[in-house]
């Protein structure tokens, strides 16, 4: 008998939250599409209404510009962000990065120069910033950062940067860093 009262009870709490729960999200979109249009409401045309009586939309009002705003250039597009995610090949271990334009990766604890960064401390020959991945255009970009034993890509040494892909190999000192993905966010 206490089994069945328990488990109306609990099915009953969870019919009161899923009702909770999107009465909660349908409120939140009413608010972000009352935001978004300007806080206005338009009315909605019924098909039989004449259409004599329909006026243009209104536009919203451009704001004036500031003193000196016109000399500045036009908004740029916003950023996209970068996922990549590096395995070492002889630890497994596995590295992941969400950046927008560069990834360091040293022997040095502080990294604040660069986005992100990935410290490797037991390789004695990786310089303490010894290359960077670099965001360019739709491209990602492994660059060396005049480091004493060299960047490796693929196994071959690289003076200028150099474009990234999946399943490539960088070589810094005695580490290998193989790239699992590349995943950039849509527009």
């Amino acid at each position: 008998m206490w089994y069945w009262i328990v488990m109306f009870i609990l099915i009953a709490g969870s019919i009161v939250m899923l009702g909770v729960s999107f009465s909660s999200i349908k409120k939140n979109r009413a608010i972000a599409d009352a935001q978004e249009s300007g806080g206005r409401r338009r009315r909605r045309r019924n098909e039989d209404e004449d259409d004599e009586y329909d006026m243009p939309p209104r536009r919203r009002r451009q704001p004036e510009p500031e003193p000196g705003e016109e000399d500045r250039p036009p908004r740029r597009k916003k950023k996209r962000q970068w996922k990549i995610i590096l395995e070492d090949i002889d630890s497994w271990d596995k590295y992941s990065f969400t950046f927008y334009d560069v990834v360091g990766i040293g022997r040095g604890k502080d990294g604040s120069m660069y986005e992100k960064y990935l410290p490797i401390m037991g390789d004695g020959r990786i310089s303490k910033m010894h290359c960077a991945i670099v965001h360019r255009g739709d491209k990602l970009y492994l660059k060396d950062e005049g480091s004493r034993n060299g960047t490796y890509l693929n196994g071959e040494r690289i003076d200028r940067p150099v474009v990234i892909q999946r399943d490539d190999v960088i070589g810094i000192g005695e580490t290998r860093l193989e790239i699992q993905r590349i995943l950039r966010e849509s527009e």
